[in-house]
C-alpha cells in the first residue's frame, strides 16, 4: 500500500481522480489490507475490523457477476471516505491476474464532476491489470522467501545430505548442515559442485546423472544409484531428481545418505572372508539371477563346480593355517582369470563354483585348464611344497533351458565326482605300500572302535572279514586270506594299491570306483563283485560287502565287512533259484569252445509291463511274481534247456544244439501259458512275455554280441507291441544303429535350439455342434538326414535317451505361448499337452509348470495336461500329492488312452482326471458293435456322475460322428474335424472370422 499515493498522483495527472481505494485479498478471498487515498487527507489505511464481513463477502464477488452491485459499492464509499456515495462518481474494478482475484479498486470523483467516459474507463481497465501484475509479483516474493525458510529449515533437521545446484552451470544453491559438516564447507552457495564435493576433477563428473535426467523429457526424472566419495572416502547411496526451484528455474537436487556401514555389513554377510569369494547363500542367489537373466537374454551360462585336491592332507601335515593359505592361493588364482560378468563363490569348505556367464561349455573348459596352468606357476613361483589343485565339473546351461540352481549344481557335482575319482584311483596307485613302513605295522598297535565292530559285522556274512580305521586308512584282513592271496601281513596300508594289484583287468574299475565313492563318504555301504588272483594264479570270483561307521560327530570312524569266495551256491539267484547272469555267461562261453557244440539257440525273454504290476501292488509282490513266473517257465522247457535269471524282469534260455524251431516252440508253450490273467496270492495281474532270439554261430560267435543281439531282437519285439517272439536279422541291426543315429541327431537338435521341432494342433470340438473348443499340441520333428521323422519314432528314443526332459519343457512352453495367442480370439479355448511320467517325476516340474503359466499370463483353466490311464492309475502318495498340486494351480487333468491299461472303471472312481479321452480302439466298429457303443455310454454315465468331461478320440467319418452325437460326450477329437496342422493353417481354418 505505500506505493499507493504515486498511483494517485500518476492517474490525478491523467483524469480527473479526486479519491481512490484499494482492497487487497488473500489466496482465500479474504480481505486482508483496505487503503484509501483522497486529495485532501493523503493515504490512510482502514482496519479490516471495522468493516463488516458481509460487506467484504459480497464485495469479493465483484468481477465474477455482471451485476455490478452498486449498493455494495456506496456502502463501501461510504465506510471509505467517510462522505455520502450519492455526491460521488465511483468506478469498481476487480484486480485479477492469471484468473486468480489479488483485489479490488476504487476510483471516484466527486458529484460536481462529470461521470466517467469510456476512454477514462478504458485507462483505468488497463491500470487495474497493470496492479494485478504488481500484486502477483509481490506475492510471489513474499511466498518464496516463506517457502525457502520452510525449505532451509526442514532439509537442515535432515542426518542425510541434500544439495541443490544450477542444472546448467552446477553452482550450488544450497546446501543443508548435515552436508556441510560431513564435507567441512562453511559457505557452499555459489561454489561448483565438482570443484567442492570431489578431489582431482576438472569438469563434471563422468558419473553425474545430471545430463541423462536433462534428456529423459520426463516431468519429474529421477534415479538412485551408488557412489564412494573421493573427499570423505565414505560409500552413499545418491537419489537424484530435477525440480522446480523457487524462483520456477529448473535445477538438480541431490540426497545421498552414508551406508558405509551398511555395505561393510552386507558385505560381511555376502562374502567368504577367508577367499573374498561370495559366500554358500549370496552365491547361490546370484547363480540363480544370472540363470534367470540368461533365460530371458537367451545366452548359455557354464557353471564349474571345484572340489580342491587334498586340502585334508595338507591341514594334517603343515596345519590348518597352511590350509588356509591353500585355499587363498586357489581363489586368488581363479580370480585373476575371471573376466567381469563372471563370478565366483564358496559352497562349501573344499568346493567352489565358478559361473562363466555367455560362455560355451568347451571355451568354459579350456578357461578351467587356463586356471590349472595359472595354479602350476603360482606353485613354483612361490615355492608351495603341495600341489594346488583341483578336480571340477562342468554344466552348461542354454539359453531357452529353464533349470534351477539346484538341479545345475547337482549335475556339476556328479561330473565333478567322475573326476575326483579318477583323481583318488590314480592316487592310490601311485603310492605302493612301503615295505619298511609296513614291518612296522603290526596287529597288536591296530586301533579301532571295539564296540562298533559288531554293528558291522551284522551287516556282512561271516568268510574274510576285513577291518578299515577310517582315521588312518589301514585295513586288517584275516590270516587265511593273507595266506590265500599272498598279502603282505594282516595289517596292511594302502590296500587300493596292494588289494588292487590282484584285481583281474576287467574288473579293476569296478573295484576302484566302489571302494573310492566310500572313502570320498558318497555312501555308506559296498558290493561288488570281482575276480582275484590267488598265490597259485586262479583267478577266484569274490563278493565283496561292507559297512561304514561314523562316530557321534558323524564323521567315519570304521569300515567292515566280509569277502565271500562265489561257488556254486553264489551262482544261484535268491529270488527265483534260477542259475543266474554270470553262470549263464559262463555257460554261453563253455558251449562256444566247446568242440561238442555244433550249433547254439538262445532266448532272452522279457515281461512286457511288469512295472505296472509293481506300480499296482508293491515290490515285494512284484518279487513273488517274479519268483512265479520262473517256476512256471521251467516247467514248460524241454529237456536239456535250462533257464537263467537276467537282470531285472528278464529271463535266459539256452537250448545247446537247438535252432529256429526249437526256441519257436518253447516260446509258443511259455506264450500260451501266459496269454491270460494271472492270479497268485490273492491278487490279479496280467503280464505277457515278449522274447528275442540268436543263434550261435549263424548271427554271432561271442558271447557279448549274442547277448547284445539277443537284447536288440527283445526290444523289437515289444516295439512291434509286445507278446511275440523275434529272431535277430541284420535288419534289426540296422535299425537299431538307426535308432542310435536318430537319438544323437535328437541329441543335436536339443543342442541347437531345438531345431527341427516345430508343433502341430489337432483341434477338439463340441460333441453338440461341432465348434472347436480346444486342441491338442502335438510335436513333430524335422531331420535333415532322414526328413518327417514320425512321432512314433522319435517320442520313444527320447524317453529312452532322457532327451524327452528338455524336450517336452520346449513343447510346454510353446503350446502355453500359443494357447495365450488363441485366447485373445476365443477366451475359452483350451489347449492340451502330452506329459510322460519322466517330466512329471522331476522335482522341479510343478515350479516349471508354474513360472511358465505365469510367464506368459495364461489362466490355468485354458490349459490341460494329459497323462496315459497307466500312470494316473498309479497307488503312489508322491503322484497324487502332485496330481493335487497341478489341480490346485487350476490345471486340468486329462486321462488319455482310456480303456487301453488298466481296463478297470473301478480307477474312475478316485482318479484326479478332470477329463477321460477314450481311445480311438472304440471308434473302429462303433456302427456294428455293441460293446463299443455300450461301454462309451457307460463310460460317459459314469464320468457325468463323479463331474469328469468325456472326450473321444479318432472320430473320422460323418457315419461315425452320427453314431457316438447322442450319447453324451463333451468333445470329440479325430479326422473328421481336423489332422494335426501348423499354427498358421489351424488359425486360418478355425479362427479367420
Amino acid at each position: 500500500m505505500t506505493d499507493l499515493e504515486a498511483l494517485a498522483d500518476f492517474l490525478s495527472a491523467t483524469a480527473a481522480l479526486d479519491r481512490l481505494a484499494l482492497m487487497c485479498l488473500d489466496g482465500q478471498g479474504t480481505c486482508k489490507k483496505f487503503a484509501v487515498w483522497t486529495k485532501m487527507d493523503g493515504t490512510r489505511e482502514i482496519p479490516v475490523s471495522q468493516m463488516p464481513a458481509s460487506l467484504f463477502s459480497r464485495l469479493s464477488q465483484l468481477g465474477r457477476e455482471s451485476d455490478p452491485a452498486q449498493e455494495w459499492v456506496e456502502e463501501a464509499v461510504r465506510l471509505a471516505y467517510a462522505g455520502p456515495a450519492e455526491e460521488m462518481h465511483t468506478l469498481a474494478l476487480p484486480v485479477i491476474h492469471m484468473g486468480r482475484r489479488l483485489g479490488l479498486a476504487f476510483f471516484t470523483k466527486d458529484g460536481a464532476a462529470k461521470g466517467w467516459t469510456d476512454q477514462e474507463r478504458e485507462m483505468l481497465a488497463t491500470i487495474t491489470m497493470a496492479m494485478g501484475i504488481s500484486f502477483s509479483n509481490r506475492d510471489r516474493e513474499e511466498e518464496n522467501r516463506v517457502q525457502e525458510l520452510v525449505f532451509n529449515s526442514m532439509l537442515d533437521c535432515m542426518s542425510a545430505s541434500v544439495y541443490v545446484t544450477d542444472a546448467k552451470t552446477d553452482r550450488i544453491l544450497f546446501m543443508n548442515q548435515s552436508m556441510k559438516r560431513d564435507f567441512g564447507i562453511e559457505n557452499p552457495k555459489g561454489k561448483i559442485c565438482w570443484q567442492v564435493l570431489q578431489k582431482g576433477m576438472a569438469g563434471r563428473c563422468e558419473f553425474c546423472p545430471v545430463e541423462e535426467l536433462v534428456q529423459s523429457g520426463k516431468e519429474n526424472p529421477s534415479c538412485i544409484w551408488e557412489e564412494q566419495n573421493t573427499v570423505t572416502g565414505r560409500i552413499y547411496e545418491n537419489y537424484d531428481t530435477l525440480i522446480r526451484w523457487l524462483d520456477g528455474s529448473l535445477v538438480h537436487l541431490q540426497q545421498s545418505v552414508d551406508i558405509t556401514a551398511s555395505r561393510k555389513l552386507t558385505r560381511e554377510a555376502r562374502i567368504d572372508e577367508l577367499t573374498e569369494f561370495l559366500n554358500r547363500r549370496a552365491g547361490k542367489l546370484a547363480l540363480s539371477e544370472a540363470l534367470a537373466r540368461a533365460k530371458m537374454e537367451e545366452v548359455c551360462v557354464s557353471v564349474a563346480l571345484y572340489d580342491v585336491n587334498l586340502l585334508k592332507e595338507v591341514n594334517d601335515t603343515y596345519g590348518h593355517s597352511e590350509g588356509d593359505r591353500m585355499l587363498t592361493l586357489i581363489s586368488d588364482g581363479v580370480r585373476r582369470a575371471l573376466s567381469p560378468g563372471e563370478f565366483a563363490f564358496r559352497l562349501s569348505g573344499d568346493e567352489f563354483v565358478v559361473v562363466f556367464y555367455g560362455l560355451s561349455k568347451q571355451a568354459a573348459v579350456q578357461r578351467m585348464a587356463a586356471i590349472q596352468e595359472r595354479l602350476r606357476k603360482i606353485r613354483e613361483e612361490k615355492n608351495v611344497p603341495y600341489a594346488l589343485s583341483f578336480c571340477y565339473g562342468l554344466v552348461e546351461v542354454l539359453g531357452e533351458e529353464f533349470v534351477t540352481v539346484k538341479e545345475v549344481l547337482t549335475q556339476a557335482d556328479e561330473k565333478m565326482y567322475e573326476q575326483k575319482r579318477r583323481f583318488h584311483i590314480e592316487l592310490a596307485q601311485k603310492q605302493p605300500q612301503r615295505p619298511g613302513k609296513q614291518r612296522r605295522a603290526d596287529k597288536e598297535v591296530f586301533d579301532y572302535d571295539k564296540d562298533r565292530l559288531y554293528h558291522a559285522l551284522e551287516h556282512s556274512t561271516d568268510d574274510y572279514i576285513y577291518i578299515c580305521n577310517m582315521k588312518t586308512g589301514t585295513f586288517r584282513y584275516p590270516k587265511a586270506m593273507v595266506e590265500e592271496f599272498g598279502l603282505p601281513g594282516e595289517v596292511v596300508e594302502n590296500a587300493a594299491a596292494v588289494w588292487g594289484a590282484k584285481v583281474h583287468e576287467h574288473d579293476k574299475q569296478a573295484f576302484l570306483e566302489s571302494n573310492q565313492e566310500i572313502t570320498d563318504e558318497r555312501t555308506d555301504t559296498h558290493c561288488v563283485e570281482y575276480r582275484a588272483v590267488n598265490q597259485k594264479g586262479e583267478w577266484v570270483w569274490l563278493r565283496c560287502r561292507g559297512h561304514l561307521e561314523r562316530d557321534e560327530a558323524g564323521e567315519p570312524t570304521l569300515f567292515a565287512g566280509i569277502i565271500s569266495k562265489l561257488g556254486k551256491r553264489n551262482r544261484i539267484d535268491p529270488m527265483t533259484g534260477l542259475y543266474n547272469k554270470y553262470a549263464f555267461e559262463d555257460q554261453v562261453e563253455e558251449c562256444i569252445h566247446s568242440q561238442e557244440t555244433r550249433k547254439l539257440g538262445i532266448m532272452v525273454l522279457g515281461m512286457d509291463d511288469f512295472r505296472r504290476v509293481n506300480d499296482l501292488y508293491d515290490r515285494s509282490f512284484g518279487d513273488e511274481v517274479l519268483h512265479a513266473t520262473a517256476q512256471k517257465i521251467q516247467a514248460l522247457l524241454p529237456n536239456g534247456a535250462v533257464l537263467y535269471r537276467l537282470d531285472g524282469d528278464e529271463f535266459g534260455v539256452l537250448l545247446p544244439n537247438g535252432g529256429r524251431k526249437g526256441l519257436e516252440s518253447i516260446y509258443q508253450a511259455v506264450s500260451k501259458s501266459f496269454s491270460h490273467q494271472q492270479k497268485l496270492s490273492g491278487n490279479k495281474y496280467y503280464s505277457t512275455l515278449s522274447a528275442g532270439c540268436v543263434r550261435y554261430p549263424e548271427d554271432a560267435r561271442t558271447y557279448l554280441d549274442l547277448l547284445k543281439y539277443a537284447g536288440y531282437s527283445l526290444e523289437a519285439s515289444k516295439a512291434a507291441g509286445r507278446g511275440r517272439v523275434t529272431f535277430f536279422s541284420e535288419e534289426i541291426l540296422s535299425s537299431k544303429e538307426k535308432d542310435l543315429e536318430l537319438i544323437e541327431l535328437l541329441r543335436e537338435s536339443v543342442e541347437n535350439r531345438f531345431a527341427g521341432f516345430r508343433l502341430y494342433y489337432q483341434p477338439q470340438v463340441a460333441a453338440r455342434d461341432g465348434h472347436v473348443t480346444g486342441a491338442e499340441a502335438l510335436a513333430r520333428w524335422q531331420c535333415e538326414k532322414y526328413g518327417q521323422v514320425p512321432p512314433a519314432v522319435f517320442i520313444p528314443l527320447l524317453e529312452q535317451s532322457g532327451l524327452i526332459l528338455p524336450v517336452g519343457r520346449w513343447i510346454l512352453q510353446k503350446a502355453v505361448r500359443q494357447c495365450k495367442e488363441w485366447t485373445r480370439i476365443d477366451p475359452d479355448f483350451v489347449m492340451s499337452v502330452n506329459l510322460s511320467y519322466v517330466q512329471i517325476a522331476e522335482d522341479d516340474f510343478l515350479p516349471f509348470l508354474e513360472s511358465t503359466l505365469k510367464e506368459e499370463r495364461l489362466d490355468p483353466k485354458n490349459l490341460v495336461v494329459e497323462l496315459t490311464e497307466t500312470y494316473l492309475a498309479r497307488e503312489s502318495g508322491t503322484l497324487k500329492q502332485l496330481f493335487d498340486q497341478i489341480r490346485a494351480l487350476g490345471v486340468r487333468i486329462a486321462m488319455d488312452d482310456f480303456g487301453t491299461g488298466y481296463s478297470s472303471l473301478e480307477i474312475l472312481k478316485n482318479s484326479p482326471a478332470d477329463i477321460v479321452k477314450i481311445d480311438k480302439t472304440f471308434i473302429r466298429d462303433i456302427r456294428t458293435s455293441r460293446f463299443d457303443a455300450t461301454f462309451i455310454r457307460f463310460v460317459v454315465e459314469l464320468c457325468h456322475d463323479v463331474d469328469i468331461r468325456v472326450c473321444l478320440e479318432g472320430v473320422e467319418t460323418p457315419e461315425e460322428y452320427q453314431t457316438v452325437g447322442q450319447m453324451g460326450l463333451d468333445t470329440i477329437q479325430g479326422y473328421l474335424f481336423g489332422k494335426p496342422q501348423p499354427e498358421e493353417t489351424f488359425e486360418e481354418k478355425f479362427f479367420s472370422e
